[in-house]
């Protein structure tokens, strides 16, 4: 099926309050300033401040959270929502298997401390929008199938939506610092350009052109400007550009079935991968200029969930050896980062183990020793390894401790010595069963605020004083 340009690859029983804000009506599910303890947890545990249920907050059944990065044009979105300082701004839509699209969008600005609705806005046909927001807006582009080639404004402060219309195709929007960055053109023709401006005037630094492109069906995350540079990745084609004049700094190609992800600072990881089996065959690391500063041919790299390294002192991990971020000289090798498992054909074959950069921590999830460990990157010595009996997904660091969530609920680790500090199960929040399924998004959210959006739930969770 040919996708459109612009398609891209969070309560309770009892009502408590009614907030009207432009208009219209929205459901609190747990009053404000309600802070409670969660049923069966210990002092430790944050409390839940607030809870709000995607059908309840719209009146609709079916409605679900979405994260207003993700297109509303076609429903391929998942939970979650962009954090602008006190503000959650959060999608809430109708998903059916009878629409393409995310029917009845519309856009909630919610306090993250009370979890109030402090607007609402029309979200329908959107292509995408931007992680963060710019100069107090959150900027989307519309999806250009069904309606105007518009840039769109949502003010942050009431929801107010300004509109400009551009006379291109958009395909990926992005924002670092005070600037816009916006993707568009023919990306089959290989006639794609890149703009940086504002809302009202997008093109307005400059416009740089790249003979790059793919198939419509073949773009994912085709712009990214949040690690120091520009990067465009079209199917198998990157282009680097300098994020101040748009000058481009280099291209590169992905052989077969190959992909990229990118770190801080302005480094590329180009994951050397065959089609036949999806087998991978090795990692290069590519620094600002193109250059390859490490390369190795060991099939083992690293699934980050949260890259966040403290500084460029902080080496890269791949494989069992960590790269300095500068140079790509060795700075330490650890056995520990690797573990073997048979693959799908029953071969003997080498996994990376780290899931997480933190500061200056890396955690590591071992499936076959049933362990996670903290490892100490500015050494490479293991800092602390504890049995494992649940396998979650790093969320986030707050402050000292290492959130984790699963299916089952949440729970914070020690990031010095990996001992579980407290534990917040799913049902005792909610007796429903379905009220976390699926995808989650979490964050932190303010003051010593956490909050966690899936598809029908989203909460904030608060320290007691």
């Amino acid at each position: 099926m040919r996708l459109a340009p612009g398609v891209r690859g969070l309560v309770l029983a009892a009502v408590a309050a009614v907030v009207t804000s432009a208009g219209a009506a929205a459901v609190l599910l747990t009053p404000p300033d309600s802070l409670r303890k969660i049923t069966g947890t210990d002092a430790a545990a944050p409390g839940l401040a607030w809870s709000l249920d995607a059908a309840a907050l719209s009146g609709r059944s079916f409605a679900e959270f979405r994260s207003p990065v993700d297109a509303t044009g076609i429903n391929l979105g998942s939970a979650g929502f962009v954090t602008a300082g006190d503000t959650l701004v959060t999608v809430v839509g109708v998903s059916t298997d009878d629409s393409v699209a995310l029917r009845d969008a519309v856009m909630y600005g919610i306090d993250a401390a009370t979890g109030q609705v402090s607007w609402q806005a029309p979200a329908d046909g959107l292509g995408g929008c931007a992680a963060v927001p710019l100069d107090s807006e959150l900027l989307c582009f519309a999806d250009t199938t069904s309606g105007p080639r518009d840039l769109i404004g949502y003010d942050l402060a009431d929801g107010a939506v300004t509109r400009t219309p551009v006379p291109w195709q958009p395909f990926a929007l992005a924002v670092a610092g005070d600037r816009l960055f916006v993707a568009e053109g023919d990306v089959e023709s290989d006639d794609v350009r890149v703009h940086s401006g504002t809302r009202a005037d997008p093109d307005g630094s400059w416009t740089r052109a790249f003979a790059l492109g793919t198939a419509w069906e073949d773009l994912g995350d085709a712009l990214d400007v949040t690690h120091g540079q520009g990067l465009l990745a079209l199917g198998a084609d990157l282009a680097g550009f300098d994020l101040d004049t748009g000058a481009p700094t280099w291209t590169a190609r992905l052989e077969e079935c190959s992909r990229v992800t990118t770190t801080t600072p302005a480094l590329v990881e180009r994951i050397r991968t065959r089609c036949d089996g999806y087998r991978v065959t090795g990692v290069d690391l590519l620094d600002r200029t193109g250059s390859v500063i490490a390369a190795t041919d060991h099939g083992a790299p690293h699934s980050l969930v949260v890259d966040a390294p403290t500084d460029d002192s902080i080496p890269v991990l791949i494989a069992d050896t960590a790269y300095d971020r500068r140079d790509g000289t060795v700075r330490w090798t650890n056995p520990d980062l690797l573990y073997t498992a048979a693959d799908h054909e029953d071969t003997p074959t080498e996994y990376g183990t780290a899931v997480a950069v933190l500061g200056d921590l890396a955690v590591l999830s071992d499936p076959r020793t049933a362990t996670t460990s903290g490892l100490d990157l500015r050494t490479g010595e293991t800092r602390w390894r504890v049995p494992t009996e649940r396998q979650g997904t790093v969320a986030l660091r707050d402050g000292d401790d290492i959130v984790f969530t699963d299916a089952a609920g949440l729970w914070s680790v020690d990031a010095h010595t990996g001992k579980t500090h407290w534990d917040i199960p799913f049902r005792a929040v909610n007796p429903d069963p379905d009220a976390f399924s699926g995808p989650s998004a979490l964050a932190a959210t303010g003051t010593d605020h956490l909050t966690l959006a899936t598809a029908r739930t989203m909460i904030g969770l608060r320290p007691f004083d």
